[in-house]
């Protein structure tokens, strides 16, 4: 275990302190890591300290940054994961294999072969939960059923040098509980266990459903993945003195899944934060805009088709209207994206980008004059821009099913909320939003509710730990 960074205890902060199992947390840029980073500075306010516990294997050129980001009193460990016998023999046979592939001429290779090179991957990058089968008949299958196996032993042996970390630092006079934050999922039995071996409460905070997983990487698409998830987690449900979800849906989910457990089930969404935002850009080009990533069933070819209709309609221009896209933007069904908007014609109006710092993300969100999120079949998540989206003077298009987290947070609120293949209802939003925008109508903040804010999210999340644990 490598002590990354601490921060000065102050005050009270010496005396109580919670264990913190986050596999991603800075320095590590993850999204996931980002919930307990924030939700830090909140709890240093009421006179928590906090002990986290992260993944080894990152980068140690961010750590004075990381540390500057967050309160007195918050110490983060490194824990490296051991590397697991059947990862050793996995990978001898893969070079095992190229070695016996490389005589194999280059100028052997089939037309068709050379046709699948140049041809986008027919392989999907996610199977949908109603999708999954054993297929126990091909090799793809076992893979699948091996992987899956692999996903949770890789980080239950991390879990185990957690244990071995965590008895290094515990005490039982200061530290009051253990917090798991997952995914990884096998963080929340990690947790489990260190709250039956030192008798703690253990909250478990779950970023996503765990059982009630909608989609699965291909790599691990198996019914077996699902039934290892619901073992697991029903044992860290059983012994959890709370259970967070992160969206009202998945809060239900789990509900109906443990009745008994239901009055400990409860919702704490991320939460927007209160930094000072760039300056707007006010009139001029009509800009929707997407900051993040475009993966999965995340699929902008509805938007895209819908921005056609009102560029023809309109008789626009790349100046009158774009469509902009910064991040991680994986192939949307085999084709780049670039190649999508071409198909439908619009490839002059379209821009793309890569990842950004986040201030040049916020900067680039400020130029908007609509600004996108993306759910794509997920019913249970909310896109984490979202909470960023609601927080500009922009007017905010969700690509999401009605009946969805995102769609949920957004009611009564003047976001556009339309299924994320509804080219028609996609049409109608931009064609009013665009005319509204040509007639001088400024769009305003919708983020301005309590609910909204991370603060208020954090209080609900420290009150209820507070009903649970020792605090005085």
């Amino acid at each position: 275990m490598n002590s990354y960074y601490e921060n000065e205890d102050v005050g009270s902060q010496r005396d109580r302190r919670l264990l913190v199992i986050s596999y991603h947390f800075p320095p590590d840029r993850a999204v996931g890591g980002k919930r307990w980073e924030k939700f830090a500075q909140f709890a240093a306010e009421r006179g928590w300290g906090l002990d986290v516990f992260m993944r080894g294997d990152v980068s140690r050129g961010d750590i004075a940054a990381a540390q500057r980001a967050l309160p007195s009193g918050v110490r983060v460990f490194a824990v490296d994961a051991p590397r697991l016998r059947m990862e050793r023999f996995e990978n001898a046979l893969w070079r095992a294999l190229k070695r016996g592939r490389s005589g194999t001429s280059t100028s052997a290779m089939s037309d068709d072969s050379a046709v699948s090179q140049q041809a986008p991957s027919a392989r999907v990058s996610s199977i949908p939960r109603a999708d999954l089968r054993w297929d126990l008949l091909t090799p793809r299958g076992w893979m699948r059923a091996y992987w899956a196996v692999l996903d949770f032993a890789k980080v239950s042996a991390w879990g185990d040098e957690v244990i071995v970390a965590i008895a290094q630092v515990f005490d039982p006079t200061v530290h009051r509980g253990v917090v798991t934050s997952g995914p990884p999922f096998m963080s929340h039995t990690i947790g489990k266990d260190i709250s039956q071996r030192y008798r703690i409460p253990f909250i478990m905070d779950m970023r996503d459903p765990w059982s009630h997983v909608e989609r699965l990487n291909e790599g691990i698409a198996t019914p077996l993945w699902v039934r290892l998830a619901a073992h697991h987690e029903a044992a860290a449900v059983q012994r959890a003195s709370l259970i967070v979800a992160n969206t009202e849906v998945a809060r239900r989910q789990m509900a109906e899944t443990y009745p008994l457990r239901q009055r400990d089930i409860i919702t704490v969404t991320n939460g927007a934060d209160d930094d000072v935002l760039p300056p707007q850009r006010l009139g001029g080009r009509f800009v929707i805009a997407h900051a993040g990533t475009v993966y999965l069933d995340r699929d902008p070819r509805a938007l895209f088709q819908a921005a056609a209709e009102v560029i023809r309609a309109n008789s626009l221009t790349p100046e009158g209207l774009s469509l902009e896209f910064i991040g991680e933007l994986e192939a949307v069904g085999g084709f780049p994206i670039e190649a999508v908007a071409r198909a439908e014609g619009i490839s002059d109006y379209v821009r793309t980008g890569p990842s950004r710092p986040h201030r040049e993300a916020l900067e680039f969100m400020a130029q908007a004059t609509m600004l996108v999120t993306m759910s794509g079949t997920n019913m249970a998540a909310i896109p984490a821009k979202t909470f960023e989206c609601v927080r500009f003077p922009a007017w905010i298009l969700a690509l999401s099913a009605p009946e969805s987290a995102t769609a949920l947070l957004l009611q009564r609120t003047d976001a556009d909320v339309a299924a994320p293949g509804d080219v028609k209802g996609i049409t109608g939003i931009l064609n009013k939003r665009f005319h509204e925008h040509r007639a001088g109508v400024r769009p305003q903040a919708i983020g301005g509710e309590a609910r909204f804010s991370r603060r208020y999210q954090a209080g609900l999340l420290l009150d209820a730990i507070e009903k649970r644990v020792r605090v005085s």
